[in-house]
Protein backbone atom coordinates (compact mmCIF):
# COMPACT_ATOMS: atom_id res chain seq x y z
CA UNK A 1 0.00 0.00 0.00
CA UNK A 2 3.02 2.49 0.81
CA UNK A 3 4.56 1.50 -2.61
CA UNK A 4 0.90 2.46 -4.29
CA UNK A 5 0.69 5.74 -2.40
CA UNK A 6 4.46 6.93 -3.15
CA UNK A 7 3.78 6.45 -6.39
CA UNK A 8 0.85 8.17 -7.02
CA UNK A 9 2.60 10.85 -5.32
CA UNK A 10 5.45 11.42 -7.46
CA UNK A 11 3.25 14.10 -9.36
CA UNK A 12 0.55 15.34 -7.46
CA UNK A 13 -1.19 14.80 -3.89
CA UNK A 14 -5.04 14.84 -3.46
CA UNK A 15 -7.07 16.05 -0.27
CA UNK A 16 -10.79 15.61 0.26
CA UNK A 17 -12.22 19.33 1.45
CA UNK A 18 -15.32 20.69 2.42
CA UNK A 19 -16.56 24.79 2.38
CA UNK A 20 -19.57 25.42 3.09
CA UNK A 21 -22.35 27.77 0.64
CA UNK A 22 -25.80 28.99 2.28
CA UNK A 23 -25.72 26.67 5.13
CA UNK A 24 -25.23 23.67 3.13
CA UNK A 25 -21.49 21.99 2.89
CA UNK A 26 -20.15 20.78 -0.03
CA UNK A 27 -17.65 18.40 -0.37
CA UNK A 28 -14.73 17.67 -2.91
CA UNK A 29 -11.39 16.69 -3.98
CA UNK A 30 -8.54 18.86 -4.59
CA UNK A 31 -5.66 17.77 -6.66
CA UNK A 32 -2.28 19.80 -6.25
CA UNK A 33 0.58 19.00 -8.56
CA UNK A 34 3.89 18.84 -6.94
CA UNK A 35 6.64 20.34 -9.20
CA UNK A 36 4.52 23.60 -9.13
CA UNK A 37 4.75 26.27 -5.57
CA UNK A 38 2.00 28.55 -7.13
CA UNK A 39 -0.02 26.56 -10.04
CA UNK A 40 -2.76 27.31 -12.14
CA UNK A 41 -5.86 25.43 -11.47
CA UNK A 42 -9.46 24.42 -12.86
CA UNK A 43 -12.92 23.79 -11.77
CA UNK A 44 -14.71 20.94 -12.43
CA UNK A 45 -18.83 21.40 -12.97
CA UNK A 46 -20.28 17.93 -13.03
CA UNK A 47 -23.57 17.60 -14.93
CA UNK A 48 -27.16 17.35 -13.88
CA UNK A 49 -27.49 14.17 -11.56
CA UNK A 50 -23.71 13.99 -11.87
CA UNK A 51 -20.93 13.61 -9.30
CA UNK A 52 -17.33 14.71 -9.25
CA UNK A 53 -15.48 10.78 -10.30
CA UNK A 54 -17.82 11.04 -13.62
CA UNK A 55 -19.05 8.12 -15.79
CA UNK A 56 -15.84 6.11 -16.40
CA UNK A 57 -13.65 7.83 -14.14
CA UNK A 58 -13.41 10.56 -16.47
CA UNK A 59 -13.21 13.30 -14.43
CA UNK A 60 -10.90 11.79 -12.41
CA UNK A 61 -8.60 10.93 -15.43
CA UNK A 62 -8.60 14.51 -16.67
CA UNK A 63 -7.30 15.72 -12.76
CA UNK A 64 -4.76 13.43 -13.09
CA UNK A 65 -3.41 14.48 -16.12
CA UNK A 66 -3.68 17.89 -15.47
CA UNK A 67 -1.71 17.32 -12.52
CA UNK A 68 1.19 15.54 -14.56
CA UNK A 69 1.68 19.04 -16.61
CA UNK A 70 1.60 21.12 -13.69
CA UNK A 71 -2.13 22.29 -13.24
CA UNK A 72 -4.16 22.00 -10.29
CA UNK A 73 -8.02 20.81 -10.13
CA UNK A 74 -10.74 21.28 -7.84
CA UNK A 75 -13.24 18.28 -8.59
CA UNK A 76 -16.75 18.71 -6.29
CA UNK A 77 -20.18 17.54 -5.88
CA UNK A 78 -22.84 20.04 -6.16
CA UNK A 79 -25.41 20.64 -3.47
CA UNK A 80 -28.27 17.41 -3.49
CA UNK A 81 -25.42 15.60 -5.42
CA UNK A 82 -22.17 13.11 -4.77
CA UNK A 83 -21.54 13.59 -1.25
CA UNK A 84 -22.55 17.38 -1.07
CA UNK A 85 -25.16 18.14 1.56
CA UNK A 86 -28.75 18.96 0.10
CA UNK A 87 -31.57 17.08 -1.58
CA UNK A 88 -31.27 16.88 -5.39
CA UNK A 89 -35.13 17.98 -5.84
CA UNK A 90 -34.63 20.72 -3.99
CA UNK A 91 -31.55 22.37 -6.57
CA UNK A 92 -31.80 24.86 -8.79
CA UNK A 93 -30.18 26.07 -11.77
CA UNK A 94 -29.41 29.45 -9.43
CA UNK A 95 -28.42 27.37 -6.69
CA UNK A 96 -25.92 25.05 -8.56
CA UNK A 97 -24.50 28.40 -9.95
CA UNK A 98 -24.03 30.10 -6.33
CA UNK A 99 -21.85 26.83 -5.52
CA UNK A 100 -19.80 26.87 -8.61
CA UNK A 101 -18.89 30.36 -7.88
CA UNK A 102 -18.16 29.61 -3.99
CA UNK A 103 -16.02 26.85 -5.38
CA UNK A 104 -14.12 29.18 -7.59
CA UNK A 105 -13.55 31.38 -4.36
CA UNK A 106 -12.54 28.91 -2.37
CA UNK A 107 -10.00 27.60 -5.01
CA UNK A 108 -8.23 31.09 -5.21
CA UNK A 109 -7.52 31.40 -1.58
CA UNK A 110 -5.82 27.79 -1.25
CA UNK A 111 -2.16 27.61 -0.69
CA UNK A 112 0.33 27.13 -4.05
CA UNK A 113 -2.39 28.03 -6.07
CA UNK A 114 -2.61 30.98 -8.77
CA UNK A 115 -5.53 33.01 -8.16
CA UNK A 116 -4.73 34.73 -11.43
CA UNK A 117 -4.57 31.82 -13.64
CA UNK A 118 -8.05 30.22 -12.79
CA UNK A 119 -9.68 28.02 -15.51
CA UNK A 120 -13.49 26.05 -15.51
CA UNK A 121 -14.62 22.74 -17.42
CA UNK A 122 -18.25 21.89 -17.61
CA UNK A 123 -19.95 18.91 -18.87
CA UNK A 124 -23.27 18.90 -19.73
CA UNK A 125 -25.86 20.51 -17.96
CA UNK A 126 -22.28 21.63 -15.82
CA UNK A 127 -21.51 23.15 -19.38
CA UNK A 128 -24.30 25.67 -18.75
CA UNK A 129 -23.30 26.38 -15.32
CA UNK A 130 -20.13 26.58 -16.15
CA UNK A 131 -20.66 29.86 -18.51
CA UNK A 132 -23.26 30.99 -15.73
CA UNK A 133 -20.19 31.37 -12.65
CA UNK A 134 -17.65 32.31 -14.89
CA UNK A 135 -19.27 35.39 -15.88
CA UNK A 136 -20.40 36.35 -12.18
CA UNK A 137 -16.70 35.36 -10.73
CA UNK A 138 -15.10 37.44 -13.33
CA UNK A 139 -11.10 36.04 -13.26
CA UNK A 140 -11.54 32.94 -15.25
CA UNK A 141 -8.74 32.91 -17.58
CA UNK A 142 -9.83 29.32 -20.11
CA UNK A 143 -13.00 27.53 -20.51
CA UNK A 144 -13.71 23.88 -21.51
CA UNK A 145 -16.55 22.18 -22.04
CA UNK A 146 -17.83 18.43 -22.98
CA UNK A 147 -21.24 17.74 -24.36
CA UNK A 148 -22.53 21.08 -22.94
CA UNK A 149 -25.79 22.18 -22.92
CA UNK A 150 -26.93 25.80 -24.43
CA UNK A 151 -30.62 26.10 -23.83
CA UNK A 152 -33.78 23.69 -23.51
CA UNK A 153 -34.87 23.77 -27.22
CA UNK A 154 -34.36 20.42 -27.53
CA UNK A 155 -36.78 19.27 -25.23
CA UNK A 156 -39.59 21.81 -25.68
CA UNK A 157 -42.17 19.15 -26.72
CA UNK A 158 -41.43 17.34 -23.53
CA UNK A 159 -42.36 20.35 -21.47
CA UNK A 160 -45.03 20.59 -23.18
CA UNK A 161 -47.08 17.94 -21.76
CA UNK A 162 -44.79 18.58 -18.40
CA UNK A 163 -46.82 22.01 -18.62
CA UNK A 164 -50.37 21.67 -19.67
CA UNK A 165 -50.77 18.67 -17.41
CA UNK A 166 -52.14 16.25 -20.25
CA UNK A 167 -50.29 12.99 -18.82
CA UNK A 168 -50.69 11.24 -15.41
CA UNK A 169 -48.62 12.03 -12.56
CA UNK A 170 -46.73 8.69 -12.83
CA UNK A 171 -46.00 9.62 -17.07
CA UNK A 172 -44.94 13.44 -15.58
CA UNK A 173 -42.37 11.75 -12.70
CA UNK A 174 -40.96 9.77 -15.75
CA UNK A 175 -40.75 12.39 -18.24
CA UNK A 176 -38.89 14.38 -15.55
CA UNK A 177 -36.55 12.28 -14.09
CA UNK A 178 -32.78 12.30 -14.86
CA UNK A 179 -30.48 9.51 -14.20
CA UNK A 180 -32.70 8.09 -11.58
CA UNK A 181 -33.57 11.23 -9.74
CA UNK A 182 -36.42 13.52 -9.83
CA UNK A 183 -35.83 17.78 -10.21
CA UNK A 184 -38.49 20.34 -9.44
CA UNK A 185 -40.90 21.79 -12.05
CA UNK A 186 -39.45 24.66 -10.47
CA UNK A 187 -35.95 23.50 -12.03
CA UNK A 188 -37.47 22.60 -15.27
CA UNK A 189 -38.67 26.04 -15.57
CA UNK A 190 -35.72 27.94 -14.79
CA UNK A 191 -34.62 25.20 -17.63
CA UNK A 192 -36.82 26.17 -20.31
CA UNK A 193 -36.02 30.15 -19.57
CA UNK A 194 -32.33 29.80 -19.48
CA UNK A 195 -30.74 31.84 -22.02
CA UNK A 196 -26.70 31.79 -21.78
CA UNK A 197 -25.94 35.07 -25.00
CA UNK A 198 -25.73 37.65 -22.62
CA UNK A 199 -23.03 35.75 -20.79
CA UNK A 200 -21.49 34.41 -23.66
CA UNK A 201 -21.03 37.78 -25.07
CA UNK A 202 -19.11 38.97 -21.60
CA UNK A 203 -16.89 35.90 -21.81
CA UNK A 204 -15.67 36.76 -25.52
CA UNK A 205 -12.18 37.31 -24.67
CA UNK A 206 -11.36 33.95 -23.12
CA UNK A 207 -10.50 31.29 -24.94
CA UNK A 208 -13.19 27.91 -25.08
CA UNK A 209 -12.71 25.00 -26.17
CA UNK A 210 -15.72 22.41 -27.07
CA UNK A 211 -16.18 19.16 -27.02
CA UNK A 212 -19.12 16.65 -28.45
CA UNK A 213 -20.39 13.30 -29.53
CA UNK A 214 -21.54 13.81 -32.90
CA UNK A 215 -23.47 10.43 -31.70
CA UNK A 216 -25.27 12.11 -28.28
CA UNK A 217 -29.16 11.48 -28.12
CA UNK A 218 -29.16 12.94 -24.91
CA UNK A 219 -27.61 16.70 -25.83
CA UNK A 220 -27.02 16.67 -29.06
CA UNK A 221 -24.42 18.04 -31.10
CA UNK A 222 -26.30 20.91 -31.96
CA UNK A 223 -26.00 22.81 -28.48
CA UNK A 224 -22.48 22.79 -29.28
CA UNK A 225 -22.45 24.40 -32.35
CA UNK A 226 -24.86 27.04 -30.86
CA UNK A 227 -21.56 28.10 -28.58
CA UNK A 228 -19.01 27.96 -32.17
CA UNK A 229 -21.94 30.46 -33.92
CA UNK A 230 -22.20 32.68 -30.99
CA UNK A 231 -18.51 32.75 -30.37
CA UNK A 232 -17.12 32.89 -34.48
CA UNK A 233 -16.49 36.68 -34.22
CA UNK A 234 -14.65 36.55 -30.78
CA UNK A 235 -10.79 38.03 -30.18
CA UNK A 236 -9.99 34.60 -27.86
CA UNK A 237 -9.74 31.14 -29.91
CA UNK A 238 -12.59 28.62 -29.43
CA UNK A 239 -11.89 24.94 -30.27
CA UNK A 240 -14.33 22.81 -31.57
CA UNK A 241 -13.69 19.24 -31.60
CA UNK A 242 -16.06 16.78 -32.89
CA UNK A 243 -15.94 12.66 -31.43
CA UNK A 244 -17.17 10.40 -34.66
CA UNK A 245 -18.38 7.49 -32.35
CA UNK A 246 -19.12 9.28 -28.80
CA UNK A 247 -22.59 9.33 -27.36
CA UNK A 248 -23.17 11.83 -23.97
CA UNK A 249 -20.49 9.68 -21.98
CA UNK A 250 -17.79 9.03 -23.98
CA UNK A 251 -18.22 5.70 -23.59
CA UNK A 252 -15.87 4.83 -26.93
CA UNK A 253 -12.52 4.89 -25.27
CA UNK A 254 -9.99 5.52 -27.20
CA UNK A 255 -11.82 9.37 -27.84
CA UNK A 256 -12.59 9.51 -24.65
CA UNK A 257 -8.84 9.10 -23.97
CA UNK A 258 -8.40 11.80 -26.78
CA UNK A 259 -11.06 14.22 -25.25
CA UNK A 260 -8.90 14.42 -21.86
CA UNK A 261 -5.37 14.47 -23.58
CA UNK A 262 -7.47 17.18 -25.57
CA UNK A 263 -8.79 19.36 -23.02
CA UNK A 264 -5.26 18.62 -20.60
CA UNK A 265 -3.88 20.19 -23.39
CA UNK A 266 -5.77 23.09 -23.90
CA UNK A 267 -5.53 24.04 -20.53
CA UNK A 268 -1.83 23.67 -20.66
CA UNK A 269 -1.29 25.80 -23.22
CA UNK A 270 -4.08 28.55 -22.21
CA UNK A 271 -3.77 29.14 -18.41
Amino acid sequence: MQLIKDQMQRYEERELVEFENQGIKIFGVLHKPLAQTKAPAVLFCHGLAGHRIGKHRMYVALSECLSRVGIASFRFDFRGSGDSEGEFGEMTLEGEVSDAVKALEFLTIQEKIDPNRIGIFGRSFGGAISIFAAQKFGNVKSIALWSSVFDAEQWEKQWEMLETGQIDEKTRHELMRINGQLPSLHFYKELFNMDLKKELRALQNIPMQLIHGEKDPRVGIEHSEKYANLRKDAPAQTEFIKLEHSDHDFTYPEERVHAINMTCQWFAKTL
